[in-house]
């Protein structure tokens, strides 16, 4: 006898039809023609939890915070061969 799964009948909640007597399942009491011969495909809630993969593990978070202060830092002046002179103070500029 071919086994069967999941009752189709209404909202029967029955996942494996085990046979009682006159074909009638020991836990929902319905015929052995409401169960289904191929397996339900598993449901969103299930899938979402459980990997195909055989390494699947829970994953590892680490907190890890680098905390830098900001100092600007003025460039050197550039060195020229020319005559040119460069001003340092910013109080001579003329405005």
């Amino acid at each position: 006898m071919p086994k069967r799964y999941k009752c189709e009948f209404k909202n029967c909640f029955c996942t494996n039809f085990t046979l009682y007597s006159n074909n009638l399942c020991f836990h929902c009491k319905h015929a052995n023609i409401w169960h289904s011969r191929n397996k339900s495909p598993p449901s969103d809630s299930y899938l979402s939890f459980v990997s195909s993969r055989s390494s699947a593990r829970k994953p590892k978070y680490e907190k890890r915070f680098i905390i830098e202060i900001f100092e600007p830092q003025v460039p050197p002046l550039p060195e020229s061969d020319d005559d040119i002179i460069y001003c340092t103070d910013i109080e001579v500029l003329p405005v």
